[in-house]
């Protein structure tokens, strides 16, 4: 039987990207008889992500004997020479490979223009992984939220805590409803329990019903790591801003796709700036009708089946 074996994190530095990218990617592998297993080097996986992760027979476990490893890092040097290069596949968003690998990934640009020699390369944004929820969601979109609702999402822990910073102007720019959704690692200074209110922000830590809200926000503020995929196949608008250094070289591309607004970087841009941006964007509904139209184009959330396909292919060599 084909075997195939993630390795990624879930440090709270390392963002929630890794973690959420390894279930798209198990739930493609699954649905094709592929025996899955996975460690986590950093943190642990929420217990929605946990619960992903039993629901499809996927478990915290040593490799099989011969399986090709996957490798979903902030730096995938960090796993040395662990495992011969020709059973390894990595992710290498920030193009840090240097030692030789089977099977290279690049879902965050559009090109990969690194320097380790990979027998193949997956490039671009046919290939971000994207799980099958929100594939669903894409196909059957619920009616948007009423009255109009901005949604704020900076990931599972935003250690920047750049939704301090920004969620308040964000509030305070129009007459919307504002919902700051936080993560389970996000320690910062927006309030710490789930549904409750902070003036006119409700703040809601780790919602079961994530992407239900996303899919109905009429406008979305958000990193511009692996959200912003998810966010174009849903066909939200969106306004995207940096909230680590790995995504100010990756949200700039992606935003002139059309798919999205990228306003730059989330820890140092002046707060008024981007509330008056939503403000636009909100009181703009063909810009929003054209950024959610791009954001499917650019956007097919077929990613994670074509990553599995050129695993499947490479476990076969």
């Amino acid at each position: 039987m084909t075997a195939v074996h993630l390795v990624t994190t879930a440090g709270s530095e390392d963002g929630g990207g890794h973690l959420s990218r390894a279930i798209a990617v198990a739930e493609a592998l699954t649905a094709r008889h592929v025996d899955v297993s996975f460690e986590v080097l950093r943190g642990s996986p929420s217990p929605g992500q946990a619960a992903r992760f039993e629901a499809l027979g996927v478990s915290i476990r040593p490799p099989e004997d011969n399986a090709v490893i996957l490798v979903d890092l902030p730096d995938p040097n960090e796993v040395g020479d662990r495992w011969p290069w020709r059973r390894l596949a990595a992710f290498d968003d920030r193009e840090l490979l240097r030692g030789p690998a089977a099977l290279v990934i690049q879902p965050s640009l559009a090109r990969w223009s690194g320097s380790a020699d990979p027998d193949r390369l997956l490039e671009g944004y046919d290939y971000a992984p994207i799980r099958g929820t929100l594939r669903q969601l894409a196909a059957e979109p619920p009616p948007a939220a009423t009255p109009a609702e901005v949604l704020v999402c900076f990931g599972g822990s935003d250690p920047a805590d750049v939704g301090a910073r920004l969620v308040p102007a964000i509030a305070a720019a129009g007459s919307w409803p504002t919902v700051a959704v936080v993560g389970p690692g996000y320690r910062g200074a927006l309030v710490r329990t789930g549904d409750e209110v902070e003036g006119v922000v409700r703040v809601v830590r780790d919602p079961a019903d994530l992407d239900r809200r996303l899919a109905t926000a009429v406008v979305v503020v958000a990193g511009a790591g692996t959200m912003k995929f998810e966010l174009a196949l849903l066909g939200r608008p969106s306004i995207l801003l940096a909230v680590a250094d790995d995504q100010l070289p990756v949200g700039p591309p992606f935003a002139e796709t059309g798919a999205a607004l990228y306003l730059g970087d989330g820890r140092t841009i002046e707060p008024a700036a981007v509330g008056e941006a939503v403000a636009a964007l909100m009181g703009d509904e063909p810009a929003r009708v054209a950024m959610a139209s791009r954001g499917r184009e650019v956007v097919d959330g077929r990613g994670a089946d074509r990553i599995a396909v050129a695993l499947v292919e490479l476990a076969a060599t």
